[in-house]
């Protein structure tokens, strides 16, 4: 669909990265995106309300509700109505861990319904010190990107600013075939390859995550952690040349997974992180509230494993940065094979991943949304706290994410209940905290 700025979008096809997760959501486990904005003041609650409604008419992708598909040819489909079904704001008086824990049960262990919009909630968490606002969005509507954008809009509409508009019209802006096809035959070939190294990697399944204390019911708790990047983190800034601050993160993350099994006896080979990428060209790499988020995984042997530095090397040579868009696009190229599928068939894909023992699903997740250029804040000065974190899946149990401001960096770490309990949940994030440090 093509639409001029400007003129009302009243539907959107959905795209195969936003097909792929609402059919693993379907079989699998619910999904969505975490993102909170602390303050150390009291927000006023109708003021709160009145700018996440505008937030909705600012966004289509707000207001989208999922039209229903058929099991035959028909798509599924965005259906963008002009007003929103309901009212996504829940306010609750926290006094302590307790209560704030209880609104982030609600707000993002039940899965988020498409089927009515908009497609998040929003929580306004009323603190002695300083107020929470969270937002849960579903990651069909919104990825990481798209939970700042609207995070962002909605601390400016609090604050009475303007909020500059997207630099394209969202159905082109949404459009990722456009720039994630191939542009050659020998450029489809190479991706082509990469997915056949990718199934053969597959071959060995990933090492899991020792349980400790488990429950035997679903959902999921969370931890934080929040540190400046500086001497006290030596993981981060004295790395191997031409290694990033992420491929610090992700090979911090394989060592903890190797440490903590080792406490508890189990062997780790094969880890592998899975890895979410941001697929909006660099021009406009902070834009559109929308999924538009490719996934790649990044594997490690114990060889690798030896110390920080030599998983760092090993990590950063996955995801170098001429062979980082080639992986991601590969996710693109696997989709683009059963695009014409029947619903039914394509719903069949993610029982199959249960069937093969999950050997496709990595160890666990790491999202890093990096540092960003434009903290949302709902007062003059820097937000006193910002978390973020991606889903988790039942057998990819445990996900962190990382989101920078200025040197703070951030950690939110989300795990299924299934795999930890609290104690153990926080002492696993202990352990990757401690490989960053000295």
């Amino acid at each position: 669909m093509e639409c001029s700025p400007g003129e009302p979008v009243l539907s959107l096809p959905l795209t195969m990265l936003d097909e792929s997760l609402l059919i693993l959501q379907e079989a699998r486990s619910a999904w969505n995106v975490q993102f909170e904005v602390g303050v150390d003041h009291g927000l006023d609650a109708d003021r709160l309300r009145r700018a996440v409604r505008s937030c909705c008419q600012r966004h289509p992708m707000a207001r989208a509700r999922l039209a229903p598909a058929d099991t035959g040819g028909r798509p599924y489909q965005w259906d963008i109505p002009d007003e929103v079904d309901g009212d996504p704001l829940q306010v609750a008086e926290c006094s302590d861990a307790t209560a704030l824990g209880a609104l982030r049960a609600d707000l993002y262990i039940p899965p988020i319904a498409l089927d009515s919009s908009p497609g998040f909630r929003v929580g306004l968490a009323q603190r002695p010190d300083g107020d929470l606002v969270l937002l849960s969005a579903s990651h069909m509507v919104a990825d990481g990107v798209g939970c700042v954008r609207l995070m962002q809009t909605i601390a400016r509409a609090y604050r009475g600013e303007p909020d500059p508009p997207d630099p394209l019209p969202l159905a082109q802006a949404r459009d990722v075939g456009s720039f994630l096809a191939p542009q050659s035959r020998s450029e489809k070939w190479a991706r082509e390859l990469k997915l056949l190294r990718r199934f053969h990697e597959a071959l060995e399944p990933p090492s899991r995550i020792a349980t400790v204390g488990g429950a035997d019911h679903d959902g999921f708790g969370f931890v934080f952690r929040a540190f400046d990047i500086g001497d006290k983190t030596p993981g981060l800034v004295q790395r191997p040349p031409g290694t990033t601050i992420n491929d610090a993160l992700v090979a911090a993350l394989h060592r903890t997974v190797q440490s903590w099994n080792a406490q508890y006896g189990i062997a780790s080979d094969r880890i592998g992180v899975m890895m979410p990428l941001n697929v909006r060209p660099a021009s406009r790499f902070w834009d559109v509230v929308s999924n538009l988020t490719s996934m790649i995984s990044v594997s490690t042997d114990p060889d690798d494993r030896a110390d920080l530095g030599s998983a760092t090397a090993a990590v950063a040579r996955q995801t170098y940065e001429t062979r980082r868009n080639d992986q991601a696009f590969g996710l693109h190229d696997l989709l683009a094979t059963v695009q014409n599928a029947p619903v039914t068939v394509k719903r069949a894909v993610p029982r199959l991943l249960q069937l093969t023992g999950d050997r496709f699903v990595d160890t666990a997740m790491l999202s890093n949304l990096g540092r960003l250029p434009q903290p949302p804040s709902f007062s003059d000065s820097e937000p006193k706290e910002l978390w973020f974190s991606p889903p988790c899946d039942p057998a990819c149990s445990v996900s962190v994410g990382v989101v920078t401001c200025e040197q703070r960096l951030s950690l939110a770490a989300r795990y299924r209940y299934e795999q930890f309990d609290a104690d153990a949940a926080e002492e696993f994030i202990d352990l990757l905290v401690s490989q960053l440090g000295p």
